[in-house]
């Protein structure tokens, strides 16, 4: 994120060097890598990511022409392919850097550039006459990747209240989003699923859907508020898979909460855009509704397919598992060539069934002939990374909101005393999260902790100079409210429970044995296995022996003789025992880093036959089981990757 040159090589894309192919996605990764970094400063405040980012934008801002224009596309091929999508995000880029700037000159200019920026091309694009409509300036996935500019121009407007950019806003509105069909009216409608729309490109209709939540609230627009939330309601329940991220095969919403169990459903999945996409359309639900479950639904994402997606491990696909397709063979060799200059920070695409974690860079782009390449999982990657310590905790008056746990320190001010928690923690390994206060006075105020979806039972005490009170968790998906009148070295002990379950894949009646598949999952966490670890020789996933599956399902610290070096490369390790048979598991996130054949894994594991009412009673056709009989003993965290 700091590296001088990649930011100096992505404005220079912009300078009379039009490539009407190959350079179609730039203004994607600059304004993709641009917003990720002026969120990764709002809480690092990193002065030196400052003078860089500030750096990236004047270089810009020299590059934009006479007319307003930013873009990669000679003037004889804009607007059409991928143009509007470029300038989409070169918008947010500029919108971003502003929403961080500390200097009111600079300030003025960047959003003078926005603003011509988008002038040009309302000067080319709307309903008047000799104007090209906004879903015909794509002839990819009829237009919602043009139409998706519909959030930064909302966005702009709240900056300037120019009229003109909000009644832009409403043309985008009224064209529907994608060619020759509505989207937007038919979410209202709540009709028809995603994955039945005549377009299904996961990312590109999220990001539609993020501007009409923008824009239904500037106008106060009850319709579209109901149709973001018909949206993503639907989401939830056909394409949301176990491990948080969307079901998209080949990044395509295609029922993939139904299909992800499969065996037929092995292709590339979980793409690092869609996972990012997703969770920034969630955060926007939370602040819309105030309703906790999103932050759940993001927790889990993060946990799981958004660090899974972290490339640790300096790793590519392997010689034994490059691809025939001439796109595969070029990152490959791009990637091996410069292994230590060129290796990107995010990868792309993680199976649930048995297959490699990675199989390639998404959107991969060389830059320029022997320098460094870019793609779009890698630009938005640090987008995601930002979200999560941003949502982290809220602080509004006299309330301190705590909706993620991590370890770190807080620091804020209520009544203008400083106010200081440092939270110590291995969660997810396990439960227990403990929150020391320091103050300089006592002083009252609201502490919300979010208490998880998975979490039934659950303890909570708060620690004082005087006594310790103890208290029951609330049932799961809201917030324990502490009010009091703090002191300095009070301390809050949270216990969450931290109880392991299982997920049973759902009924398919294309693929008989969807429904004998099933996953582990503890805490928020995932788990997964991985050919690395298993002792005999064989499928891994194979756990078919019926008389495994009638006792409970136990979790605990894993004591087999596996080397420290290994040991490190996971964040957690597991002995997982279903009745008789045991066996390592790791967090989802952990597996598979090498991203070659020795390292599959996978999430679902097989059964012989559907025995679900050989281990546990399902009531109410819910498809998760809460064990009763589940045990927890000393989980042990491994410092690896985080």
């Amino acid at each position: 994120m700091k590296n001088r040159s990649l930011w100096k090589l992505k404005p220079d894309q912009f300078a009379n060097c039009p490539d009407d192919e190959d350079l179609g996605w730039r203004g994607e990764y600059w304004g993709k890598l641009m917003r990720g970094a002026c969120e990764t400063y709002l809480y690092t405040r990193d002065e030196e990511l400052y003078e860089i980012l500030t750096e990236s934008v004047e270089q810009l801002l020299f590059y934009q022409d006479e007319e307003g224009r930013i873009s990669t596309y000679s003037k004889g091929a804009e607007f059409q392919g991928w143009d509007m999508w470029g300038r989409k995000y070169v918008l947010m880029g500029l919108i971003s850097y502003y929403n961080i700037c500390r200097e009111e000159e600079k300030k003025r200019k960047v959003i003078q550039s926005a603003e011509r920026h988008l002038d040009y091309i309302m000067a080319h694009v709307g309903k008047e006459s000799g104007k090209k409509k906004i879903t015909e300036t794509s002839d990819i996935w009829q237009g919602i990747n043009s139409s998706s500019i519909l959030e930064p121009v909302v966005l702009l407007y709240r900056i300037v209240h120019e009229k003109k950019y909000l009644d832009f806003a409403a043309y985008i509105v009224d064209c529907g989003g994608a060619r020759e069909f509505n989207i937007f009216e038919a979410a209202y409608q709540n009709e028809l699923y995603p994955y039945e729309y005549p377009v299904v490109k996961a990312y590109e209709l999220m990001s539609c859907f993020e501007g009409l939540l923008e824009y239904s609230l500037v106008v106060k627009e009850e319709k579209w508020q109901i149709a973001v939330k018909n949206f993503v309601a639907k989401l939830l329940e056909s394409e949301r898979t176990v491990v948080g991220g969307l079901g998209c095969k080949n990044e395509l919403l295609d029922h993939g909460s139904l299909m992800q169990s499969g065996t037929k459903y092995d292709g590339i999945m979980l793409e690092t855009c869609v996972s990012v996409t997703w969770m920034r359309l969630l955060r926007r639900m939370y602040y819309f509704t105030g309703d906790i479950k999103y932050i759940d639904e993001i927790e889990r994402t993060a946990f799981n397919v958004l660090y899974g997606s972290v490339n640790f491990e300096k790793a590519v696909c392997g010689e034994e598992t490059r691809f025939d397709e001439p796109y595969y063979r070029q990152v490959y060799d791009r990637y091996t060539a410069d292994k230590d200059g060129c290796i990107p920070a995010f990868d792309s695409y993680s199976p649930l069934s048995s297959n490699i974690r990675g199989r390639a860079v998404g959107g991969f782009k060389a830059m320029e002939e022997n320098q460094a390449f870019c793609g779009c999982c890698i630009a938005i990657g640090a987008a995601g990374t930002a979200l999560v310590p941003l949502l982290g905790t809220e602080v509004q008056d006299r309330l301190v909101r705590i909706n993620l746990y991590m370890p770190g320190k807080l620091e804020f001010l209520i009544d203008s005393v400083p106010v200081q928690v440092e939270i110590k923690t291995k969660y997810p390994a396990n439960g227990e999260i403990r929150m020391k206060l320091s103050m300089t006075q006592d002083v009252w105020f609201e502490t919300e902790l979010r208490i998880p979806e998975f979490s039934r039972t659950g303890r909570l005490t708060v620690r004082t100079a005087e006594n310790n009170e103890d208290a029951a968790l609330p049932e799961a998906e809201k917030y324990f409210s502490l009010k009091r009148t703090w002191k300095d070295g009070d301390e809050i002990v949270l216990n969450l429970d931290m109880n392991p379950r299982i997920l049973w894949g759902m009924e398919n009646p294309e693929d008989a044995d969807s429904a004998r598949r099933m996953a582990v999952l503890y805490g928020p966490l995932v788990l997964a296995r991985e050919k690395r670890l298993e002792e005999k020789e064989g499928t891994i996933m194979d756990c078919r022996k019926e008389e495994a599956l009638n006792g409970p399902l136990k979790i605990e610290n894993t004591r087999k003789a596996l080397s420290n070096t290994l040991k490190k490369k996971y964040q957690c390790l597991f002995d997982v025992t279903i009745g008789e048979e045991t066996f390592l598991m790791v967090d989802y996130a952990s597996a598979g880093k090498t991203w070659r054949r020795d390292t599959e894994m996978e999430v679902w594991l097989q059964t012989e036959i559907n025995v679900r009412q050989k281990i546990c009673k399902i009531k109410d056709k819910k498809e998760i089981f809460w064990n009763s009989e589940c045990e927890i003993v000393n989980t042990k965290f491994h410092q690896g990757l985080a």
